[in-house]
């Protein structure tokens, strides 16, 4: 009988130990695969809309596109995503370029052809993140861009004015937004940016409204690494 409880123990220790080395063996495929608590990084691709509230710029939104880098850290249905992208947006004039923007909103002109410009941004949005599903999440934060190229395309406006440099560097926006897992490592999402910074250089003196940019994305992201434990 002692015999028999002896062999069934060191039994229940060999099988215990098997079972042990057999999760450690499959734990970065299988059990990372289905953990709530990791690190992940990626990048992400789209379109840009953008629009830059602003006399004497048109108020449509401008086609553009995004793309970029991120890295989140989830925590159970929780988490923090922080992202460096760049996105383009080209820009043009509601009226010609000879309007005489400097004196009123009542405008005179000489010539037809309008000032266009284009726009390159750095933004970096810092997100957290709530997640209802397990494949969906909703996201808001804050966004800074900073805008690192603003060019008069046809030359027309800077040739009349003396410049084309509009614009303020900087902009602050509040950002909401989804993401949707949709294949393996591939997602999809979309998000809206309110900007909050006046973007008037002062150029047009006495024009002294205040000009906002705004965006909206529609972008797809493909995880690199998804690292971390259980």
């Amino acid at each position: 009988m002692v015999l028999k409880c002896k062999l069934f123990v060191a039994a229940t220790i060999a099988a215990l130990g098997f079972s042990t080395s057999s999760i450690a063996q499959v734990y970065p495929e299988d059990i990372l695969k289905y953990s709530k608590n990791y690190f992940e990084s990626g990048a992400k691709a789209g379109a840009d809309f953008q629009q830059l509230s602003a006399h004497p710029i048109l108020a449509d939104y401008s086609v553009g596109g995004n793309a970029g880098i991120y890295v989140k850290r989830r925590i159970r249905n929780f988490g923090i995503q922080l992202e460096v992208s760049a996105s383009n947006a080209q820009y043009t004039t509601q009226y010609p370029v000879a309007f005489n923007y400097e004196l009123s909103h009542t405008h005179y002109a000489d010539s037809s052809t309008k000032g266009i410009f284009n726009a390159l941004y750095l933004n970096v949005p810092l997100l957290l993140e709530v997640r209802p599903g397990e494949h969906f999440a909703f996201q808001f934060g804050a966004q800074y861009s900073y805008l690192l190229s603003f060019k008069d395309k046809n030359t027309a406006f800077a040739a009349r004015y003396g410049t084309d440099q509009i614009l303020n560097k900087s902009n602050i926006a509040l950002v909401t937004g989804f993401e949707l897992d949709i294949y393996k490592d591939f997602k999809m999402g979309a998000r809206y940016a309110m900007g909050t910074s006046d973007m008037n250089a002062g150029k047009f003196k006495p024009l002294t409204d205040k000009w906002s940019a705004n965006s909206a994305q529609v972008f797809f992201l493909y995880r690199f690494e998804k690292w971390g434990r259980r």
